[in-house]
Order: structure tokens, then sequence, then C-alpha cells
């Protein structure tokens, strides 16, 4: 949980977006083509278009906070499957899951070091990697209200291009 809070707090505030979509993002290469005709500028203009409106919702608040949510959800649902599978059960509420010394090493409520749950995640990794319509975790973030509220309202205001 603190690497997600460092992470979501580093920099500006909407810094990650530039690992999904560089502000300075150049045109694709196209390939060659038997006339120059081929390339038709409205097409240019409405591929940047795309590229503004998709920055617009990548860096709005609403999106950031539907991100956030989802990391965490995503994020502790992991931890607890972790805690499961490695027989250590998970805490009562309130209770945080994992606990930072003062070197900053991390331990799990339960004592166990967190580098002998390394293993653990590794496993789960495949669980993450599923089909969408079987991944668990996809699923909780459509079962996330501000997600769903999010979406429908993206959907709903979308022009067709």
């Amino acid at each position: 949980m603190q690497i997600l809070d460092t992470f979501m707090s580093m920099g500006r505030p909407h810094h990650w977006i530039e690992y999904i979509m560089p502000e300075c993002a150049k045109l694709p290469s196209l390939s060659p083509s038997s006339s120059a005709k081929d390339l038709i500028p409205t097409d240019l203009s409405k591929f940047e278009q795309l590229k503004t409106e998709t920055q617009a919702v990548l860096s709005s608040d609403e999106f950031r906070n539907v991100v956030e949510v989802s990391l965490r959800t995503v994020a502790d649902a992991l931890v607890k499957e972790v805690l499961d599978q490695s027989g250590v059960g998970t805490p009562s509420s309130g209770t945080p899951l994992v606990k930072l010394d003062q070197s900053g090493v991390g331990t799990p409520f339960s004592g166990t070091p967190l580098v002998k749950l390394v293993p653990r995640v590794i496993q789960m990794s495949r669980l993450l990697l599923d089909e969408p319509t079987r991944n668990q975790f996809v699923q909780m973030i459509g079962n996330i209200h501000e997600a769903d509220l999010f979406f429908t309202i993206l959907y709903a205001s979308t022009s067709t291009v």
C-alpha cells in the first residue's frame, strides 16, 4: 500500500499519465503507399482530436479518482489473497495489512516478513493476466460504483468522430 501511495503522489498530479500517453506523442509511422493521396488531412485532424479528447479524459480528476479507487481495491484484494494463501489469514477490520518499521522493512500484520511472501505474489501474477471475462480483479473494478458511474457518463457524452 505504501508503494501505491508513493506512486500516486509522485511529481505532478497527473505525471503517471505520461506513461500511458506521452504529451509529445508523435504520429505513428505510416507504411509506404502507392500514392500520397492515401493520407487524407481530415484523418489526421480526427486523430489529433482523438488524442486531445483522450488526454483530457486521462488527466481529469474524475479519472484519477477512479484509477486510485480501482488500484486500492485490487491491491487490497491481492494482499488479502496472498495472506489467505500463505495460511496467515486476514486481519480484523481497521488493522493495517502491512506495517513498516523504522528502517522501512515491511511486515504483514501476522509478523511474516514480506520477503517470505514474494513467491506467493509471483504465483498470483497469473491471476492478474486472466482473460478479462474470467479475471476476478477486472470484475471487482467493474463492480466499483465510481468506475461504473464514470464510464456511464463518459460513454453517454461521447460524440462520434
